[in-house]
């Protein structure tokens, strides 16, 4: 139980280290340079900041539904890589997160998440997307 213990405090100690790390990074390129790389990632200076403050994994939930809706992350990523990026940023600044993951963990396949997820409309295209490519190949058949 003491070795849970450390291995805990130790995951807990590195997120925290991590975070701060980011956190210093962002605020030693300055406010131009800042601006300039918020600009060249598509986000305000704002979500810059706060999503360098965010886990590595913020938007891990996002993989899991694409995965539940039957969406290829890895496709998507190579033939709408700005997409994915934006549907990731809204995800990590999701204030759902809590909600989302229950959802995710009892039922992936239940349409809750829809109420509540900024990334509803966007993963709704995606899927129509698919739909369209999927009767287009079978109607060149």
């Amino acid at each position: 139980m003491h070795t849970q213990h450390q291995g805990l405090f130790g995951t807990i100690g590195t997120l925290w280290h991590n975070w701060r790390k980011c956190r210093a990074t962002v605020a030693e390129l300055g406010s131009y340079e800042t601006a300039r790389v918020a600009r060249d990632v598509n986000v305000s200076t704002p979500e810059l900041t706060t999503l360098a403050g965010k886990w590595p994994d913020a938007a891990d939930f996002l993989s899991q539904r694409l995965a539940a809706l039957q969406l290829d992350e890895t496709a998507v990523a190579r033939t709408e890589p700005q997409v994915l990026r934006d549907m990731e940023r809204v995800c990590a600044l999701c204030n759902e997160k809590p909600h989302c993951g229950h959802d995710l963990d009892r039922d992936p396949s239940n349409a809750e998440w829809r109420d509540y997820c900024p990334n509803v409309d966007t993963l709704d295209a995606l899927e129509a997307e698919r739909a369209l490519r999927r009767l287009d190949r079978k109607h060149n058949r």
